[in-house]
């Protein structure tokens, strides 16, 4: 039975990295680049967001507070036991990663990977569903490779939480915000992203008022990046960068 089980892999080197996936899908979807970072010493917490990893049922209820406050815990959580932790993510993920960022100047850094501060128009995300839609039927059928492995979610998604991810890219989107961020900070994009804006990464990376920064975009690698080919070159940049903080 394919699940979605919250992931910790203990480390070596003291540090901690938490990281979160992206919206409707699971814990699972991280565990690639968890295991990679894992190898570099760190210990790695792949969590779920709020409302995932559970029932269909819990998305009806989800909102995007409820997405910071288990974000929030989470990063507590870690930071209980370890001084050094750093925070990525995917997609809504990599929005949480600048959120926390932003209202806690201890964290370490940051690794937001393929992050929106828009969507792309023409994805399930940003069709207008009839008000009396309450589902969208993504099917795990013909997944193949790390996709069948690791990108487990809901076959039945609501699709209210759309709007609950838009209103935390609009958090994201506000003047200030996101230059609250002074961490160190890796932004990672690949420029063929059919879902989250390309342009975001860009717009993010010149917002951060990080005094060290990188920025990687590479020509492909689609939204989920940490699944693809591109995963490879995208893990090593994240571990590198870390280690050279």
């Amino acid at each position: 039975m394919q699940t979605n089980d919250q992931l910790f892999l203990q480390g070596t080197n003291g540090k901690a990295v938490l990281l979160i996936h992206g919206i409707t899908s699971g814990a699972a979807q991280m565990i690639p680049m968890a295991r990679f970072l894992n190898d570099y010493g760190y210990s790695v917490w792949s969590v779920n967001l709020a409302g995932h990893g559970t029932y269909p049922d819990d998305l009806l209820h989800t909102t995007c507070e409820d997405f910071i406050k288990k974000a929030e815990y989470d990063y507590a959580y870690l930071k209980k036991n370890y001084d050094t932790v750093y925070v990525g993510g995917l997609s809504t993920g990599g929005c949480l990663s600048l959120y926390l960022a932003a209202k806690h100047p201890e964290i370490a850094g940051i690794i937001p990977v393929s992050a929106p501060l828009r969507l792309m128009p023409g994805t399930f995300m940003t069709e207008e569903y009839p008000p009396e839609q309450i589902y969208f039927h993504r099917p795990m059928e013909g997944k193949v490779g790390l996709f069948k492995q690791y990108h487990i979610h809901y076959e039945d998604i609501a699709v209210c939480i759309f709007k609950e991810l838009e209103r935390l890219m609009a958090i994201l989107r506000e003047d200030g915000f996101i230059e609250q961020v002074k961490c160190p900070a890796i932004v990672i994009q690949a420029k063929d992203d059919a879902v989250a804006d390309p342009a975001s990464a860009p717009e993010i990376y010149r917002r951060l008022s990080s005094e060290k920064k990188e920025l990687y975009t590479p020509d492909y690698g689609e939204h989920s990046i940490v699944l693809t080919e591109a995963r490879h070159e995208a893990f090593r940049r994240a571990a590198m960068f870390l280690e050279s903080l």
